[in-house]
C-alpha cells in the first residue's frame, strides 16, 4: 500500500479489561472477517487470558468521532496463540460479543497482500514502527489514541528463533504495534510486530562486599520483533 495519513489508521490503540493492560496491533481484514494481531502478553495476564478487549482506530484527518471504536469478549475460541511466540490472532465475529461502535470516517485496514513474508524482511531497509506509547503520556503533548511513528532500520535477524531486531525505542504501549518495511516507491509492506526492547543492563557491585550488586536495566533503543508468517498460514487455515 502507498504511505499517507489515513492508512496508518489500520493500526488500533487496544485496551484490556477496561484498562487493565493496553498495547497496540493492527486491524487486518480478510474474506469479509476481521482480525485483530497484537503482542500475546497484551492480552494475556502470564498464562490467564484477559476478558474484554476494546479496539480504537483513528487516523490525522479526522475529530474524534469518526475514528473506529469496538469491543469484543476475548475466550479460546477467538483468539489464537502460537506456541511460544509473543503474538496472537484474534477473530472478530458477533458469536463472541464483537460489536462496533463506530465505524469511523476514512478508517483503513490492512490486507493480507499488505503482509510479507520473514524472508523478504531484508536487513538495513527503512522501517516504520507504528504504535500508541502510553507510557509516555504527558500533559497534552499528544493523544494517546492516534498512532505515533518512529523510524528506523531493519537492525538484524535471529534466524535460529525466527525474530528480527529493529534500531528504533519501543516503550511501553507500543507492544502489538505493526512494523512496516519501505520500498524504493514509498510502498510499505507490514512485516512483523514488537514485542519488547532490548535491555541494556549495567552492574554494580560494593567495593567492601563483593556479594552485594545491583543491576539496572535500560532501553538499548533496540526491539525484538515477530514475524507474521504463522499469522497468514493461520488465518488461512480458520477460513477453510
Amino acid at each position: 500500500m502507498p504511505i499517507s495519513t489515513n492508512n496508518f489508521s489500520f493500526a488500533t490503540f487496544l485496551s484490556v479489561d477496561a484498562g487493565a493492560s493496553s498495547g497496540s496491533g493492527f486491524r487486518l481484514t480478510h474474506n469479509d472477517i476481521n482480525f485483530i494481531i497484537t503482542a500475546k502478553h497484551v492480552v494475556f495476564n502470564k498464562e490467564a487470558l484477559r476478558t474484554e478487549l476494546w479496539v480504537k482506530s483513528r487516523n490525522y484527518t479526522g475529530d474524534p468521532q469518526d475514528g473506529y471504536s469496538a469491543r469484543v469478549a476475548l475466550s479460546e475460541d477467538n483468539v489464537f496463540t502460537f506456541d511460544n511466540l509473543d503474538i496472537v490472532l484474534i477473530k472478530l465475529l458477533p458469536e463472541f460479543n464483537y460489536e462496533v461502535e463506530y465505524q469511523g470516517n476514512d478508517i483503513s485496514f490492512a490486507t493480507i497482500e499488505d503482509v510479507d513474508e520473514y524472508d523478504n524482511i531484508l536487513i538495513g531497509r527503512n522501517i516504520f514502527l507504528i504504535g500508541f506509547p502510553s507510557s509516555l503520556t504527558v500533559d497534552d503533548f499528544y493523544e494517546v489514541d492516534r498512532p505515533l511513528l518512529r523510524t528506523g532500520i531493519i537492525a538484524g535477524k535471529n534466524v535460529s528463533n525466527g525474530t528480527f531486531v529493529i534500531d528504533s525505542m519501543a516503550y511501553y504501549g507500543v507492544s502489538g504495534g505493526p512494523i512496516v518495511q519501505i520500498d524504493e516507491q514509498r510502498n510499505i509492506q507490514i512485516v512483523g510486530i514488537v514485542s519488547r526492547y532490548v535491555p541494556f543492563i549495567t552492574e554494580w557491585r560494593n567495593r567492601h562486599e563483593s556479594s552485594f550488586s545491583r543491576q539496572d536495566f535500560f532501553n538499548s533503543g533496540y526491539a525484538v520483533c515477530i514475524p507474521l508468517n504463522r499469522i497468514v498460514d493461520k488465518i488461512n487455515e480458520v477460513q477453510q
